[in-house]
């Protein structure tokens, strides 16, 4: 029910418009009937109205004073005038500045009606958007707490004063990730959503990016293997009619860090990159067992026979599942370290790793970062003569970078361009700009990130206008990267902003006084 305020100085015309309908029947509440636009001021301060029917020519102040009121003290409500046909320039004046409509003397019950039609039309429109956007900031806060690894009972605590279902007082969760091939909305999760309903776990979800989302989930019991393998093969029929991975967390006790347990969920929904088939996908603790003697060995190696016969051991390690997409990420980066190391020193230096998400997005798959990494090595036992236009070939790069940071750049398809092997020029934008290409696109994207959260846009809004569809991907490499969340970046600048703005409005002669 809306409530709503008849102005008029006319008795006789709002006693007529006080009976002219069914206001209740029309799913309005009359909250009172003025004479003037003072009284109607009085009221709009005292309480919420959301519709404002009032006489545009009144003796003191007119209805245009009243709308510039209304703008001031309750810029959601909407108001409708009331005038004649004589009063026509001053009902155009008054949409000029921001009446919702007009309604001509004497007034029709049809126009009435249609008319609050209308206002109940903006009205959900407006209540709808409110509701989004405070899902919206919920989101953020959550994925923030995530990046900040809060504890998943601060979480919850968050959560639960937010009125959702997930309770502090829930003594173990686990966090799980849908990732679908295309955008997934909110309405494509309700049979996931039922399912966790139906079987009594409470649980808050959030949009991570356009085809991905992150669920917090409740356990109210202490966690065994039958449980969870029971949500597990639950959720295994579920998704047999979807194209979605599911990435499972190990179960945790709600003092654990939040950051852990996440990103094992997120890392596990990538899990069809790596074996080309959908599906639900649980962490286990050694789901990258073969990792931790390769690193050494890759650390250790001293020839390139040695790094070769490496590789053939991680092709094993991802085919036999005791390597997992993260683990090859770090492997990738400690590998071409180690080959730039033993065959071209006055390259090697720097920590220049990226996270597997990064690697994904210009690689592809896992197969395709195997091949950088064979061909890197080829690359470099082969003795190269200086080549004149690398120069040019990088700078050109680096404008395209410049102008399409936004968008999904691809080295593959930049070096197809100029003829070259990706690997080449991966190598020699490095050469040139004394870091990677991934890194010089993150800083690219981060520079313009900094500039947007200055505006009046939200935190969704601006990674994805920077080439991030996940936030929180956009929000770890931001902290990374400028040592603050961009919500606390964001806070900052509008606390600034506000200073400078309060500095200005300030009195010159309280200054002088």
């Amino acid at each position: 029910m809306y409530n709503l305020l008849l102005v008029d100085d006319e008795p006789w015309i709002l006693k007529d418009m006080e009976q002219i309908i069914d206001w209740e029947g029309q799913g309005f509440r009359l909250i009172a009937s003025v004479s003037g636009a003072e009284a109607a001021e009085a009221i709009l301060r005292r309480q919420r109205i959301d519709v404002v029917i009032s006489d545009i020519r009144m003796p003191g102040k007119s209805g245009l004073d009243l709308l510039r009121s209304a703008r001031r003290i309750a810029r959601d409500t909407l108001v409708v005038f009331m005038s004649a046909y004589s009063d026509f320039a001053y009902a155009k004046q008054a949409l000029e500045q921001g009446c919702f409509s007009y309604l001509l003397k004497p007034v029709s019950e049809t126009e009435l009606l249609d008319t609050l039609v209308r206002c109940k039309e903006r009205l959900g429109e407006r209540e709808r958007e409110l509701i989004d956007r405070r899902e919206a900031d919920q989101a953020m806060r959550f994925l923030e707490g995530i990046g900040k690894d809060q504890s998943i009972r601060r979480l919850m605590d968050g959560l639960a004063r937010q009125d959702t279902a997930l309770e502090s007082s829930q003594p173990y969760a686990l966090f799980a990730c849908v990732r679908a091939e295309a955008a997934l909305e909110p309405e494509g999760l309700l049979p996931l959503d039922e399912l966790l309903a139906d079987s009594r776990l409470p649980s808050y979800r959030s949009r991570v990016s356009a085809s991905r989302w992150c669920y917090l989930i409740g356990l109210s019991q202490t966690p065994d293997g039958r449980s969870v393998a029971g949500l597990y093969r639950r959720l295994c029929r579920l998704i047999r009619q979807q194209s979605w991975d599911i990435g499972l967390s190990a179960v945790s006790p709600v003092a654990s860090r939040s950051g852990k347990s996440y990103h094992q969920a997120a890392m596990l929904a990538d899990t069809s990159q790596l074996t080309g088939r959908h599906g639900v996908h649980r962490y286990k603790p050694g789901i990258n067992r073969a990792v931790p003697d390769l690193r050494e060995r890759i650390i250790k190696a001293d020839r390139p026979e040695q790094l070769k016969a490496l590789l053939i051991e991680i092709r094993r390690g991802l085919a036999g599942g005791t390597i997992h997409y993260s683990g090859l990420a770090e492997l990738h980066h400690l590998f071409i370290v180690a080959v730039d190391r033993l065959l071209q020193p006055e390259l090697a230096g720097g920590s220049d790793s990226a996270v597997s998400q990064e690697l994904l997005m210009h690689y592809g798959d896992a197969g395709e970062l195997l091949e950088d990494m064979a061909s890197h090595l080829e690359t470099r036992s082969r003795r190269r003569d200086e080549e004149p236009a690398a120069q040019l070939i990088v700078e050109e790069v680096v404008r395209e970078v410049d102008l399409m940071f936004a968008h999904r750049i691809s080295l593959k398809e930049l070096a197809r361009k100029h003829y070259i092997s990706p690997n080449y020029l991966s190598h020699l934008f490095k050469q040139e700009k004394g870091q990677s290409f991934i890194h010089y696109l993150i800083h690219r994207r981060l520079q313009a990130a900094r500039m947007l959260l200055e505006q009046e846009i939200s935190l969704y809004e601006v990674a994805r206008m920077v080439g991030y569809d996940d936030y929180a991907h956009f929000s770890k490499l931001f902290k990374k990267h400028l040592g603050h969340s961009p919500l606390d970046y964001k806070n900052h600048i509008k606390r600034q902003q506000q200073f400078v703005q309060d500095d200005m409005a300030r009195d010159p002669q309280d200054e002088h006084n």
